[in-house]
């Protein structure tokens, strides 16, 4: 039976105990499943397993965005939250200005206001499933579905049938303690310093920043998470980063060559390496304001995941950390952007620079900080 055998009961398992153990999905609960044309059959597994587990299960399927973090299209808005309030939106101009991410903070309190008006909290969706090949994790959308409405969210970007066998039978609650335990020391910390054995040497502050674990419990209103989980994160303070960072994958593949870019007050100036993934950064940097800005640190916590070439579950595998460009509106940076790219760092020595002393998280890619059951 291969990774690719639909019929395979271990697949069909492990979306139960998705549905089970990581959901905490109900009778009562109604969810929506998102899933771009990219992932549908695996959208329609889901769809088709969740049926037992709750009485209320929509399955949407949609054209794909095209590039990590740009608003999910009108359809999804739709059927997420209902064809009044998009009406709405329309009327007072404000849906293009959404989807393109040119709204402002007053017009996205307004939009909060519609959305109040013009929907009933037991009409909607209490628990949604975005599987899909570009995520929309960092959008909009999904911060009015978590933090405003208090909707369960799993978001699952390039999700493949093989994470079942790996990143998907991790611990949970090993998962759980070391992103805590991680995210809570990224609060503390004033700065963090991070180098490789492929030359990264680059530092930043995160004073003043709240660290988050993503820990595969996505049991509790307003719940968001990866599945596979295992992460903590934070927004660097914008126009701290100084220095370089080193990777030797791209979020889909490994590199021909590592790919070292040069980072200047929070920017990205300089990339060098392997000439095609280069120019697809220099590309999209100057397409796209903001594209450039150092958005994310993060540290993987899931001791099963292990494939470097698919960056949902490479950013997940511990002993390796990321750093991200783009857009960090949705997870305490003040930085909009139509993209968000994750750059995967292998054995990273990450260091803290605390109020009161400095300490090594990591050194190359070995956690020197344990959990109580470590």
């Amino acid at each position: 039976m291969g990774i690719w055998d639909w019929q395979d009961e271990r697949i069909k398992k492990a979306i139960r105990n998705l549905f089970k153990h990581n959901l905490c999905v109900t009778k009562e609960d109604k969810v929506l499943i998102l899933s771009d044309s990219y992932k549908e059959r695996i959208g329609e597994l889901f769809f088709f397993v969740g049926t037992s587990h709750t009485s209320s299960i929509t399955h949407l399927s949609y054209s794909p965005t095209g590039r990590h973090g740009f608003e999910p299209p009108e359809e999804v808005w739709r059927a997420t939250f209902g064809s009044e309030f998009v009406e709405e939106l329309k009327q007072k101009n404000l849906l293009e200005k959404v989807l393109k991410k040119e709204i402002t903070e007053s017009e996205e309190e307004e939009v909060k206001e519609i959305l109040l008006e013009t929907t009933e909290p037991p009409n909607l969706p209490t628990v949604i499933v975005a599987v899909n090949r570009f995520s929309i994790s960092h959008t909009l959308y999904r911060k009015l579905c978590t933090g405003f409405l208090s909707m369960r969210f799993a978001s699952m970007p390039l999700f493949e049938p093989f994470m079942f066998y790996t990143s998907m039978q991790a611990n949970w609650n090993k998962v759980a303690e070391r992103s805590k335990l991680l995210s809570n020391l990224l609060t503390e910390a004033r700065e963090v310093h991070v180098t490789c054995p492929l030359g990264t040497d680059i530092r930043f502050s995160v004073e003043g920043r709240e660290g988050l674990a993503d820990t595969g419990k996505l049991c509790t209103p307003s719940s968001f998470g990866n599945l596979p989980a295992g992460e903590a994160f934070i927004a660097p303070v914008e126009g701290s980063a100084e220095g370089i960072f080193v990777t030797k994958f791209a979020p889909d593949r490994e590199l021909k060559e590592p790919v070292r870019l040069t980072v200047k007050e929070g920017k990205v100036e300089e990339i060098s390496g392997e000439v095609e993934f280069s120019e697809f950064l220099r590309g999209i940097f100057r397409l796209e304001e903001n594209a450039n800005n150092v958005a994310e640190f993060g540290i993987g916590t899931n001791e099963k995941a292990k494939h470097y070439t698919n960056i949902l579950e490479a950013e997940k595998i511990l002993g390796t950390c990321h750093i991200a460009v783009g857009d960090n509106s949705a997870f305490g940076g003040k930085v909009k952007a139509n993209v968000h790219i994750d750059l995967l760092i292998d054995k990273p020595t990450i260091k803290l620079k605390l109020k009161d002393r400095e300490i090594t998280l990591m050194e190359e890619g070995k956690l020197t900080v344990l959990t109580e059951s470590e």
